[in-house]
This record gives C-alpha cells, sequence and structure tokens, in this order.
C-alpha cells in the first residue's frame, strides 16, 4: 500500500511490557531464551549483559578450542564497530583487516582469498545496518584454512538471507540487544550455534558470567528509556547536542561487563520479539521510500535492497567524498531539519588502532568518510522523508 495509507506502528516499548519486564520472574530467561531459539531455528544459545561479552567469551572459548588451539588472527572488515575489533584484541588476538566495498558495504570481491590462512581463528562477516551479506566467500575461506566463520548480526536480527534468519548460516551467529539495535532491551547480546561441541565449549565460558543484579537492570531499562526519548522528533535535537550520535566512536562506550542477561530485561525482550517482524517491517518501508526518493541522485552511492534485509537504518555514501566536511555538514543540516541522520564511525579500524598494521584500504576510507544514515524507525513520516530527500538533494 502507499506510504501515506500505512497505519503507524506503536512504539517499540508498551507501557505494559515495562511493568512486565519489572515484575519479572526467574522465568523469563529461559522463555526469552526458549522464544529466541524457535525465532531463529538455532538450538544453542547463550545470552550475557551485552554483545561485546557474548563476543569476548566466544573468542575466547575459541581460542581454547583444541582443534584450534595455536591460532590467534580474526579477519575483520577495515570499516565496522570498533568495538569488535578491541574485544578481538583484549581476548589476545591478532588482527588482520579486509577492505570493504562502499557499494555493497561487504568485503571487497576477492579480499578473503590471501588474508585468511593457518593462523586465522575467526572469520567475521558482518551484516550491517539490517542489511544481509553472502557468507558464501568467507565460508569457503574459512574451511579451506580450518578456521571458523563468525556471522556479526548485532545490527540485524530479524535479518533474511535466500529465507533463513542471518546469523544462522556460520558456525556462529552474535547478536545484540543493545541501545538502537533491531530488538532493544538496553543492553544485552547472545551467540548461537548449531554445533554441539561447540555449544560444549560456550557452556564452559559461560561459567565466567557473573549473574546482574538489580542495579544493572534497572540500569538497562533506563537507558531504554532515554533511547526511546532521543528517538522521538521532539527529543533528537537535545540529544545531537548531548553527542548521542557520536557516542559509538568513543572507546569510553566499547566497555563490557563479565556478567548474565537480566530476567527484566528478558522479560521485556520475549514481549518485544513477538513483535519484532513489525517493527522491522516498517523500517523496511521507510528505507525503500528513502531510496525511491534519492535513487536518482548524481553522487550518492545508495545500498542494494536484498529481500530479507531490514535496515535498522537507510545508509548511503557520498560518492565524491574526499574529507568528512561534506557529509558532516549535511548531517548537520539534516539535524537542524529535525531528520536524526548519522555519520556512524568517522576513522577505519586501521586509523583507530594503529598497532594493526599499515595497508590501503580505499573502501574502508571512502565509508568512512562520506558514510551518512537516515532513520528508519517508528517515528518517520511521509514528509519527514521528503522534507530530508530534498535536502540531501539540494546539498550533493
Amino acid at each position: 500500500m502507499p506510504l501515506r495509507q500505512i497505519p503507524p506502528t506503536a512504539t517499540p516499548l508498551r507501557l505494559e511490557e515495562w511493568r512486565q519486564g519489572l515484575g519479572a520472574s526467574s522465568a523469563a530467561l529461559p522463555d526469552f531464551t526458549a522464544a529466541l531459539a524457535a525465532y531463529l531455528g538455532s538450538p544453542h544459545l547463550f545470552l550475557a549483559a551485552s554483545g561485546r561479552t557474548a563476543l569476548y567469551l566466544l573468542f575466547t572459548a575459541l581460542r581454547d578450542l583444541p582443534a584450534l588451539r595455536g591460532r590467534s588472527q580474526v579477519v575483520l572488515p577495515a570499516y565496522t564497530c570498533p568495538a569488535v575489533a578491541k574485544v578481538a584484541l583484549d581476548a589476545g588476538l591478532a588482527v588482520r583487516l579486509v577492505d570493504v566495498d562502499p557499494c555493497t558495504h561487504g568485503f571487497v570481491a576477492g579480499g578473503l582469498e590471501h588474508a585468511v590462512e593457518e593462523r586465522t581463528l575467526a572469520v567475521v562477516c558482518v551484516h550491517p545496518f539490517g542489511m544481509p551479506q553472502p557468507v558464501d566467500e568467507a565460508l569457503a575461506a574459512a574451511r579451506r584454512a580450518g578456521a571458523v566463520v563468525i556471522e556479526d548480526a548485532a545490527q540485524s536480527l530479524g535479518a533474511r538471507a535466500a529465507g533463513r534468519p542471518v546469523g544462522v548460516q556460520g558456525d556462529f551467529g552474535l547478536f545484540s540487544f543493545g541501545p538502537g539495535k533491531p530488538l532493544s532491551t538496553g543492553g544485552g547480546g547472545l551467540v548461537c550455534t548449531a554445533d554441539p561441541d561447540y555449544a560444549a565449549a560456550l557452556a564452559a565460558a559461560w561459567q565466567r558470567l557473573a549473574a546482574p543484579g538489580k542495579a544493572a537492570a534497572g540500569w538497562a531499562l533506563f537507558r531504554l528509556g532515554l533511547l526511546s526519548l532521543a528517538f522521538h522528533p521532539a527529543g533528537w535535537g537535545l540529544a545531537t547536542k548531548a553527542g548521542a550520535q557520536k557516542v559509538g566512536e568513543s572507546e569510553a562506550a566499547w566497555g563490557y561487563a563479565l556478567r548474565g542477561l537480566s530476567s527484566t530485561q528478558a522479560a521485556v525482550g520475549t514481549r518485544l520479539l513477538a513483535r519484532l517482524d513489525e517493527i522491522n517491517a516498517r523500517r523496511r518501508t521507510n528505507a525503500l521510500a528513502w531510496r525511491a526518493r534519492l535513487q536518482d541522485a548524481p553522487g550518492l552511492i545508495l545500498p542494494p535492497v536484498a529481500e530479507g534485509a531490514i535496515f535498522l537504518r537507510f545508509p548511503l555514501v557520498l560518492s565524491g567524498e574526499d574529507g568528512s566536511g561534506p557529509a558532516d555538514r549535511l548531517q548537520r543540516r539534516l539535524a537542524q531539519a529535525g531528520i536524526g541522520a548519522g555519520r556512524m564511525y568517522r576513522r577505519t579500524l586501521a586509523e583507530i588502532f594503529p598497532a594493526l598494521g599499515g595497508g590501503a584500504y580505499p573502501g574502508a576510507e571512502r565509508m568512512a568518510r562520506g558514510l551518512l544514515t537516515l532513520p528508519t524507525n517508528h517515528y518517520v513520516r511521509p514528509e519527514d522523508i521528503d522534507r530530508g530527500a530534498a535536502l540531501i538533494l539540494s546539498g550533493v
């Protein structure tokens, strides 16, 4: 149906869901785990206080597996969340970077061929912004070298590839329930696997987690409330002035605690999971509307539209970008108009972590300088997209 006829989607967290979380019983955590297992079709799931916590435990479990012992290298895209690289380094692993293609947001074609070697422990294949990426090349390269594939679907819960949820084609899937994710409980993370031997190793690693306290659960819900206010048009201006759009760039935001997910968060997550497909459908509709209005614009690289993409945000890249100035100016213009555009990570992993070594990553550099993301959340109206698209078209 036309965009203007689509009924408004309810706020992702309703009042009764807050109450459900605050009155959660001890059964909330296993209930959430079972609901996620059914949704993903994955038999072995492990929840933690954050996606970074879950990833750290996964890396340490893999590092200590007899079949993988002696391997010490993780292959990452040169442009992705810097916390992923930090977690790998914290786990005592080396990081090798592969350039990304600004047109697809995935690894450059053939980039894994020489990067994956006998020292490689894992290849991390990222599905950014709810856009499924092909993992066949990563799987083939990893199988040749005896490594494993981790699908980083932190931003993509609910996205599908060839009819299957992203995160279940590789050896492991990683998901996040942090602020701004498809399903947010104010914090939280998940690792899944279909392999019982890997599941046994993860179960042993998860013994390191401390039980979450009431303060941690309360803080998570408070963060979720702040996020809901920030996404509202009336609150976005204040959030932007406070620097909310730059939080992911700060090393202070990359930390994590070895702690489990709380029952309060799990209860909220179970209720939200029942509506996740509805919420994601609205995101996709808004993303397609952005694309329709911008598809003929010169100077923009627009993402492909895969059938199962959910578009947590709609990313575009200024194709002629040599520095961050034009993208920053365009982001400020949109913010002044009440459009919550973001700039994501403004440096490549090689620039953030010089110790990773040199190398040319032109695609990653183009992403860092020219990437702009547009909102697709439930507050976005057709008139917002019309107004925002007009500003973009006049500024490129």
